[in-house]
């Protein structure tokens, strides 16, 4: 842990902490030693993703399905009902309007 933040009263997402780490980073690593280091730290997130990929679940055809007519359906539940409500909409405005002419 850097000395910056050793006893620290700040709270873990603070802006304090973080400008702490900035400082503390940029003080112990020069922009040499970054570009150094930058070809094993790409391969460490890439091999952290291809670990990550594997363990994505991904649906099989009938779940696709199911869910797929599901929204098609609700689509058309929400096309219908906002439907109504702009013809009802309508209707009480053309009447508010011959009203007051």
């Amino acid at each position: 842990m850097p000395h910056a933040l050793r006893g620290s009263r700040f709270h873990v997402g603070s802006t304090e902490i973080r400008r702490a780490k900035a400082t503390s980073v940029a003080d112990e690593e020069s922009i040499g030693n970054r570009l150094k280091a930058w070809p094993d730290r790409t391969k460490d997130f890439l091999e952290e993703v291809r670990g990550e990929m594997k363990k994505v679940n991904y649906p099989g055809r009938k779940e696709v399905q199911a869910t797929t007519t599901v929204v098609v359906i609700t689509v058309f539940v929400f096309a219908a009902f906002f439907e109504v409500v702009d013809k009802l909409i309508e209707f009480g405005l053309s009447h508010l309007l011959k009203f007051f002419r």
